[in-house]
């Protein structure tokens, strides 16, 4: 994520952040949760599947004194989305690969189970040339921004 989305993407994000409980799927090397929890956030479990990506999120936290609010998870993003789990989060990063159909398949995933709070945002950067999701019972597209080749979707989980 360039520098220019991920300051347009917080400067949205901030007034949700404080106290909140954040999930990093596809974390990498965890720039979006570590800027999630300089901002305000409590926690934020930072799920990665990837051995090595993984060592440099331990180290970032590590940097940044953040350890004790952060969990890290070396496993697949949807076998973690698929476990039994009474954590519900309020802010859900989503930022894979592009052009995997991960977006698709992590947001098909995130409608079906109960980690949303009534109030939970899921914000997802994606290509422009990806397909945004649709057709999803319980999270609903309130925004989209466009940086170029990128797109930053906002969605919110729909009353019940």
């Amino acid at each position: 994520m360039t520098s220019r989305v991920k300051a347009s993407l917080f400067d949205i994000l901030t007034p949700h952040l404080m106290d909140a409980v954040v999930l990093d799927l596809f974390a990498g090397t965890g720039q979006l949760g570590i800027e999630a929890l300089s901002r305000g956030a409590r926690h934020c479990t930072f799920i990665e599947l990837d051995k090595k990506v993984i060592s440099v999120t331990r180290k970032n936290i590590q940097s940044t004194n953040m350890e004790s609010q952060s969990t890290v998870v070396q496993q697949n993003v949807l076998t973690f989305l698929n476990r039994s789990t009474d954590q519900a989060y309020d802010l859900i990063l989503i930022s894979p690969p592009q052009y995997k159909g991960l977006v698709l398949s992590t947001m098909e995933a995130l409608d079906g189970l109960y980690q949303r709070t009534k109030t939970t945002i899921v914000a997802i950067q994606q290509s422009s040339k990806e397909a945004n999701p649709s057709n999803l019972s319980h999270l609903e597209l309130t925004d989209i921004r466009n940086y170029g080749s990128t797109n930053l979707l906002f969605y919110r989980t729909t009353a019940t």
